[in-house]
Formats: structure tokens, sequence, C-alpha cells
């Protein structure tokens, strides 16, 4: 029997190498590096989906691969686990580690708990859905670095101390994958969204030789992000699940409150440093005008997520003399190890594909669907983009197939814009983007905190086969069915 599961085990561990060289012997990847960057993805999908290695190991195949061929040379691949949103990552997690250390994550999640139901479902979407209207103005890698250290610290209430206990559980994974998925599919209701909806704007903009406001933007966005949600909120009160509930009433939650008593001063401190970091970040589009130049560099988000942690080192506790709000015992207690790994390679992954010239072999499969009627182009364009995003990054898709939009499709039906409505399929499609851990960073995220990503990626493609879906028809019926000028039209 043990000889049995062993050879089950090498098989599995073969698989992840195996496809990389099945990869290399088919000529439709394209060049020798893009079937190279194909390969690594296969790999790394699979090692990540049976589990057959620790998923931290799994993060260091693009270096292991690159030290026996140069698909790249081997320092931009590790110049590739590097993106600057890291330290908003890493300092996020910091800050949310004090959070566990004094007590003000417990708060949060009895908080939680007390206007939720206990059922695991109803808790699964009510985190889906809070995190999907974040997102409309909040990038998904910060709604995740907000809420996910919140998630976890309910879990951590319910029972599930550590990465293990949540992988292994679908009840408390579910509830992670709720969170990354939530991210992400609003990100493209304002331009306020995303990477993505950044990218995709300035594109159109660019198209249109003028700036279109935010609101004109978000009128055409929200009706079928708001479609994609409820249908993907919907669809995970079918995700199986190991328990119906996680214990507790609300009037236990509330005792339990209140036993806590008042908020402490190093609960405080440490929610106000993250309250003011998310708030500095949520509120840049209105101060960043006046804060132009080198001199005011320290103010970007990014650099305050970096800052803030750094002081909360140096301000000491009330309660516990001699210890600092933040400590490095707090950081290795509480902070989870995993996003070290877990964040930069799927970064590292999303580059390598991009510079490889994967994404551009990805978009030549699109050529023969481009124009040939208006019901199969539009199949194509809520297709093909979602699957770019699914294996490179939601970003780096938009920054591939918005330009290819709006170069196939401009002269569609002799409109002097024609490619507009195409601009609406295309970033739509592209947030949808819920299977790997790579296509977006609120994924990266919720891997570091123990979600299954063989979860993750057999229901997330579930989900994007109904979102891919429902953005084909919602646009059928606004662009090709009905013709409204709204859709088609660029807004004035």
């Amino acid at each position: 029997m043990e000889s049995s599961v062993s050879g089950k085990r090498l098989l599995l561990f073969l698989g992840g190498p195996a496809l990389l060289l099945v990869a290399l012997a088919m000529p439709c990847f394209g060049p020798l590096n893009a079937r190279f960057a194909f390969g690594i993805l296969f790999w790394m999908v699979w090692w990540w989906v049976t589990t057959v290695v620790d998923i931290k190991l799994t993060c260091l195949v693009p270096i292991f691969v690159a030290c026996f061929y140069g698909y790249m040379p081997l320092t931009k691949v590790m110049e590739a686990y590097v993106h600057k949103e890291a330290v908003l990552i890493f300092g996020a997690t910091a800050i949310t580690a004090a959070w566990v250390r004094w007590g003000f994550a417990r708060r949060l999640a009895l908080n939680f708990l007390m206007r939720v139901s206990g059922n695991v479902r109803a808790q699964t979407a009510g985190w889906f859905v809070l995190c999907a209207i974040t997102s409309f103005v909040v990038g998904n890698t910060t709604v995740a670095a907000m809420f996910a250290p919140i998630a976890v610290a309910a879990l951590m209430y319910a029972g599930y101390e550590n990465n293990e206990q949540r992988w292994n559980s679908k009840a408390a994974s579910n509830i992670l994958i709720a969170v990354a998925w939530g991210a992400s599919v609003g990100g493209m209701a304002t331009p306020l969204g995303g990477g993505q909806s950044v990218v995709t704007f300035g594109l159109l903009n660019k198209y249109l030789g003028y700036d279109i406001y935010f609101i004109d933007w978000t009128l055409r966005m929200v009706p079928v992000s708001l479609v994609i949600i409820m249908a993907v909120g919907a669809l995970m009160f079918f995700m199986p699940s190991d328990r119906e509930t996680f214990g507790g009433t609300r009037e236990f939650y509330r005792q339990e409150l209140d036993k806590l008593g008042p908020m402490t001063f190093e609960e405080k401190i440490s929610f106000f440093a993250f309250a003011l970091a998310i708030g500095l970040a949520v509120l840049q589009p209105l101060y960043a005008p006046w804060t132009k130049g080198p001199m005011w560099d320290w103010l970007k988000p990014t650099q305050m997520f970096c800052i803030i942690p750094m002081i909360l080192l140096f301000v000491p506790s009330r309660s516990c003399p001699g210890e600092s709000i933040l400590s490095a015992q707090t950081l290795r207690k509480f902070f989870p190890v995993t996003i070290l790994f877990m964040w930069p390679a799927s970064v590292a992954l999303s580059k390598i594909l991009s510079s490889t010239g994967a994404g551009a072999v990805f978009s030549q499969w699109l050529a023969p669907f481009m124009g040939v009627n208006d019901t199969l182009s539009l199949f194509a364009w809520s297709l093909f983009p979602n699957l770019l995003s699914q294996v490179t990054s939601d970003t780096a898709a938009a920054g591939v197939m918005v330009p290819l939009a709006i170069e196939a499709m401009d002269s569609w039906r002799g409109l002097e814009f024609g490619a507009v409505p195409w601009v609406w399929v295309t970033g739509s499609a592209i947030s949808w983007a819920y299977a790997v851990a790579s296509a977006t960073g609120a994924q990266g995220i919720v891997a570091g905190y123990g979600a299954n990503l063989r979860t993750m990626f057999v229901w997330g493609i579930i989900a994007c086969v109904l979102s891919v879906a429902l953005t084909f028809a919602f646009f059928y019926v606004t662009v090709v069915w009905l013709g409204l000028d709204f859709y088609i039209l660029p807004p004035k």
C-alpha cells in the first residue's frame, strides 16, 4: 500500500516536468522561449493543483528551469520576482500581524460573525459581495490585503489556526477564495478598480483622442459587473463544504466581544496605522495633483505601507513594557511565511509569460476569429482576453488585448470609432480571472493564507465559463441585437 502511494506521488511529481517537455515539443506554442514560458506555467499549475510538492517550493520552478536553459537571463528571472506592490502586500500583512498579537483581529472577527449568519455558505457569499463592491474603487491587491487578514481572523476563531488547516478545510478555503474572487470581479466597474482598468481606461482615451469622464465609464461597466457578481455569488453557494456552520450564535459572539472590553491602546494604534495607509491609497486621486515630484514620493501608497510598519517597530506598548506594537517576535509568530513565496512567484510567472512572447503567441490564436461576423467576434473577444488573463495577469492581458481589439475592430460597421464596444467587451472579460494564483494579486495573497489552489482552479474554471457566457450574452443583447448607441458610440 505504501509503495503504491509512493508510486502515485512520484508520477504526480514527474507530471510537472513532463508538461514542460510536452510544451517544448509543440510548435503551436510559438518560438522556443515562449514554449518554455508555457511549459513553466503548466508545470507550476500542475504542482499547485496536485499539491505533490510544497507550494512554496513550486514558486521556485522558473529559477530552477533557468539554471538548465536560459529562456531568459537568470538575473532577469530573479528580477521578475520583484514588484513594487510587494512592499504593499508585505507591509499590510505585517500590520495585520500586530492585529493578531493585540487582539484586534479577534475583535473584528467577532463583529463580523455577529452581523453575518453562522451558515458557511452565507458567510462565503457575504465575503464575496463585500470585497466585490469594495473592488469597484480599490485595486484587487489592496482589497485582498485589507480583507484577507480579517477573514483569516474569523477562521482562526472557528478553529483554523494555520495554513494547513485552512487548505484542508473546504469551508475555510472557500472563504478565502471568496475574498480573492470578490477583490477581482469588480475591477472594471470604475477606472479606480485596478491595474487592468487603469490600462484599459488610458488606451481608450488615447484611441478617442480625449479623456472620458469616470462616470461615463462607470455607467457602462457597472451593469455587466453586477450581473457577474450576482452569478458568481450564487455559484459559490454550490461549492462543496465540509461543514454547514462555524458554530456559535449571535448572542455567543456578543458575549465573547463583551469579554474583550474596550479597545486597548495597542489595538487602536495598529488599527489606525492600517486605516491611515488604506485611506491614503483610496484618496490618492484627490491629493495626487498637488503632491507631484520626488519630495512627495513617500506619500504614495506603496511607500506608506513600508513606512508605517517601520514606525510601529518603535512605538512602545503600554500593557507589555519592553515590547513594541510590532516586533520581530510578532512577525515570527503571526506573519504568514507562504505569502513571501506566493506573491512574488505570481508576479514572476506573469512577467515571464509576457517577456518571452507567450502573450503575443496567445493573441495570434485569436486572429482567425476576428471580423468573421459580429456573433463569432463577440464570442472571441469575450473568451480569449479572459483566457489570457488566467495565465498571465489581468493587467498584462489588458496591455495585450485592448490594443489588439482597437486595431482589429477600428472600422467595425464603418464607424469612426468602431472599436469602442469591443473595448467594453474586452475590458470586461479580462476581469473574470479566478482560476490561477498568478492571475491577480488577490489570488496570490489568499494562497499565502492557505486557500486551496486545487479548489480555486477547478471552481475558478467553472466561474470563468459562467462569467464569459454572461459577458457574451450581455453584449450580444446590448451591442449586436439592440444596437444601443450607449455601448456602440464613444462617450461624449
